[in-house]
């Protein structure tokens, strides 16, 4: 019982990554720089990186979709604050930001794409390229979700970076991504008829083609309105498709129609830095037996030289150890990100910076 414990209290201590310690044992800086593909908008940001030894090896840490800030604060975890503090802690120095638009009403935000995110990205880099502090050779990308698929964009763009770590990423179009993410999500709720699941991805599926081709929500919504009565005619009323009817207006969001069309396969082809991509096995959201083949697929198609794809038993899209793997675990785990993914992660970026 003790050691049980014991046990608990370290993974606890791992996951706050000591981070209520009055005097952390690497200085952490408040920091700002400009992206000129946004009018030059100062982008906020907090740089960790070791007391002595620089010029440091760094990494940018980059949040997955949605409104995030610079600790990609989901349902009260702060996954990035505590990689930040062990990856630091490790001898590397860490970027991390809040989103782009994270303060502009949603429909705004929504008007930004993944590309689009993706500069904000470009201009960490640069600001790191320009501190005297930070070894230029031996810049990472760490991203997260969407932010993975970012890290892939920008190693591409940018000649010299480094490596790149992709958490969770997807290796299939975002149209495939969404609809697999929705039927297991409703399989594992348990709560829902087969009739209901399998007239979602119906739904799913014919609203996502139309986005992707462009079509107007006044054109989606006389089709979608001739779908819903034929499943009226077909179905008792134990199946609906009302969620999707009041939610069509989403549909007009650039960021949705460019997630939709983008396959992420063959930017991840020619990647010819160093790799490595994990995703838990319960995820929820980017589901690992779809993505990580793809990934590991595309990866070989490209000659990558140096590249790790790992599926990770029993962890969520967070890298939380998980039960379900359903969202609604995510704020009462007591561990932001499990120890063994901030492990492999740590031991990786190590071997690829001699640290």
């Amino acid at each position: 019982m003790r050691a049980r414990v014991l046990l608990s209290a370290l993974i606890l201590l791992v996951n706050l990554g000591f981070a209520q310690t009055a005097q952390p044992p690497y200085r952490e800086l408040d920091v700002r720089y400009s992206n000129p593909d946004l009018g030059n908008a100062d982008i906020a940001a907090t740089l960790t990186e070791p007391e002595s030894g620089g010029p440091f090896p760094a990494v940018v840490l980059i949040a997955g979709a949605g409104k995030m800030d610079r600790d990609e604060t989901i349902e009260g975890q702060k996954p990035f604050r505590v990689l930040a503090d062990y990856l630091t802690r490790r001898g590397i120095a860490v970027l991390r930001a809040d989103k782009r638009g994270i303060h502009a009403p949603l429909a705004q935000f929504e008007e930004v794409t993944t590309k689009g995110f993706a500069t904000g990205v470009e201009a960490a880099v640069r600001y790191l390229q320009s501190r005297s502090d930070i070894d230029q050779k031996q810049i990472g990308l760490i991203g997260h979700g969407e932010g993975a698929i970012e890290a892939v964009m920008v190693a591409n763009d940018m000649p010299g970076i480094a490596f790149i770590v992709m958490l969770e990423g997807t290796g299939v179009p975002g149209e495939e991504v969404l609809l697999e993410q929705t039927e297991r999500a409703e399989k594992a709720a348990g709560n829902m008829s087969k009739d209901q699941i399998k007239v979602d991805r119906r739904a799913g599926k014919m609203l996502y083609d139309m986005a992707r081709e462009g079509k107007t929500i006044q054109e989606m919504r006389v089709a979608f309105a001739k779908f819903a009565f034929q499943v009226r005619e077909d179905y008792d009323e134990d199946v609906s498709v009302a969620h999707w009817e009041q939610n069509l207006n989403h549909f007009q969001s650039p960021w949705l129609r460019f997630f939709l069309s983008y396959d992420p396969a063959p930017d991840i082809a020619k990647l010819k830095c160093p790799v490595l991509a994990l995703n838990g096995a319960k995820d929820m959201q980017v589901i690992a037996d779809q993505n990580a083949p793809a990934i590991k697929a595309a990866l070989a198609r490209g000659g990558n030289k140096d590249a790790t794809v790992e599926i990770l038993p029993g962890l969520n899209y967070l890298l939380q150890p998980a039960n379900t793997g359903l969202a609604f675990e995510y704020a009462s785990n007591p561990v932001a990100i499990s120890p063994v993914a901030l492990q492999k992660i740590g031991d990786w970026v190590a071997r690829h910076t001699h640290r």
